[in-house]
């Protein structure tokens, strides 16, 4: 099967790739720290003699079915920049990853459209090539760098390539997600932080950053609660999550580790060694008082990340 434009070609037919959801941030890393979650979406993307894009996912999900689909528009992206033109794809979607909860449902869509488009042409581009990518779609680099290689990361930048380290996390820790019956869409989680930090906050938050990293590579997990404390972004979305403040306060009551607004949030995680249903049921409480129902769900981290699970001549 050729491309419609003399550039690389087509290999397969039909490609099933899963990406796992992610945590971004952990309290004080904003913009930099993110781990991956045994939480998945499953998409399988085909190339059809029939012309034209087509979604097929379960009744009801909201995500968009035209080029606005972020998976399309990645996977549309890796076939422009290798001059590959398919005649018709149609994506199948198995989507576990609750949308707009700061769960990292987009980057899980924007990885998983590359990897699909760069699987169906025999995976002509490593995976370096396909974070940049991935990074300038997102327009930051937190939750599609773990979201792509699993487990930890620490992303960074030289100049204008993104770059990351792999940090090892305790495979004892296990990570509650309180997941409200809110959304808070990314972008309107951004545009209510400031343009400019003091000083004083930003020697804040990169000590506890530096903290956190210590913590979790020693295994000092009495250092957790200091070290995902933050001024960058979470005093700013309490406007959006009100229940914020008391979920935080009301999961180290209960015993967790470490508490923190996921992402953008409105999700909260709690890092946790024992004490799962009290850290829940404190969680669900929070929430409950200021009117939304929770639900939550016990992960633990993926070390994998994003993975072909099979491809189709």
């Amino acid at each position: 099967m050729e491309a419609g434009r003399a550039g690389q070609a087509l290999r397969y037919r039909r490609v099933q790739v899963r990406v796992p959801a992610t945590t971004a941030n952990l309290g004080s890393g904003f913009d930099v720290l993110g781990l991956a979650l045994q939480l998945y979406n499953t998409f399988t993307l085909t190339v059809t003699a029939e012309p034209g894009w087509r979604v097929e996912g379960p009744p009801g999900l909201a995500v968009p079915r035209d080029d606005r689909n972020l998976f399309y528009h990645a996977a549309r992206r890796l076939f422009s920049r290798l001059g590959v033109v398919p005649e018709g794809l149609r994506l199948a979607l198995q989507v576990d990853i609750p949308l707009a909860r700061g769960l990292g449902s987009s980057a899980s869509a924007i990885v998983g459209g590359l990897l699909a488009a760069n699987a169906l042409l025999g995976q002509p581009l490593p995976a370096a090539a396909l974070l940049a990518l991935a990074v300038e779609l997102e327009g930051h680099p937190d939750n599609v760098t773990p979201a792509l290689v699993g487990g930890l990361t620490l992303a960074y930048r030289i100049d204008s390539e993104p770059r990351y380290l792999s940090l090892p996390f305790p495979h004892e820790l296990s990570l509650l997600l309180a997941i409200p019956e809110l959304e808070v869409p990314t972008h309107q989680a951004r545009a209510v932080l400031p343009a400019q930090v003091s000083r004083a906050d930003a020697v804040f938050n990169c000590s506890r950053t530096a903290l956190w990293v210590y913590a979790l590579q020693n295994r000092r997990y009495d250092l957790l609660a200091v070290a995902m404390e933050d001024r960058l972004h979470q005093p700013y979305r309490t406007a959006l999550v009100p229940a914020l403040p008391e979920a935080l306060a009301a999961g180290y009551r209960a015993g967790a580790l470490g508490v923190a607004l996921s992402g953008a949030g409105p999700t909260v995680v709690a890092i946790t060694q024992g004490a799962e249903a009290a850290v829940a049921a404190a969680l669900q409480e929070a929430f409950a008082r200021h009117g939304l129902a929770c639900q939550v769900r016990c992960v633990r981290a993926d070390n994998q990340g994003a993975t072909v699970l099979g491809v189709d001549p």
